[in-house]
């Protein structure tokens, strides 16, 4: 009993300090490990971690490093960012708080609200200061535009939030209008539509 009593005052120490750095967390099931250097909590059954205007679910979330440094996530994880409009779904995420990266080298989906963009593919790596998203392994991009939805597919991509752009490497075709365009490497301004081709060039214009 007394452990018992030791353990939760522990945890409950812990969680206040993470509630003050504006981080919070809840799980049907919890583990603490207080070894100096090795600080780690386990969060299971209906894991979730808040951040500022981000929520965090998963399978599984273990906190680690100092003052929380590392957030890493397994099995149907999924991050919510209202202040960034952004969804983002993934096996495993592994999110660092003090560079402000996600990286995901799973399957993922995200869901740009306030683009109206969506893109998927088999890696990620999202430097959340710059805005700058890599996309890689199959990436493909859908993005809703006044003449129907523009699909982007290469085998990577750099999405650039900030600038709204997007460049295409390898293998790059876009469909958008009936029309085709292929390139090496293929540059997308998002606010204007606006399509650039550079290397060896295809394409079919309908109409």
């Amino acid at each position: 009993i007394v452990k018992k009593i030791i353990f939760l005052l522990f945890f409950l120490i812990y969680s206040f300090s993470l509630i003050g750095a504006n981080l919070s967390f809840s799980g049907g099931k919890s583990s603490l490990s207080l070894k100096e250097g090795k600080e780690e909590v386990t969060l299971s059954d209906g894991a979730t971690v808040k951040l500022d205007d981000m929520e965090i679910t998963a399978d599984k979330i273990v906190l680690s490093g100092s003052d929380w440094r590392y957030v890493k996530c397994e099995g149907s994880a999924l991050i919510k960012d209202e202040s960034r409009g952004l969804e983002i779904r993934a096996l495993d995420i592994f999110f660092d708080r003090t560079e402000q990266t996600l990286s995901i080298a799973s399957w993922f989906e995200i869901n740009d609200i306030e683009q109206e963009i969506t893109a998927m593919g088999g890696s990620m790596y999202f430097d959340m200061d710059k805005e700058i998203i890599e996309l890689s392994q199959q990436a493909k991009l859908f993005k809703i535009t006044e003449r129907g939805i523009m699909r982007c597919s290469s085998e990577s991509m750099i999405f650039d939030r900030s600038k709204n752009t997007l460049a295409l490497m390898s293998n790059s075709l876009i469909e958008w209008d009936k029309d085709e365009y292929r390139a090496e490497v293929i540059s997308v301004d998002l606010d204007s539509n606006k399509i650039k081709l550079e290397g060896r060039i295809e394409g079919t214009i309908n109409g």
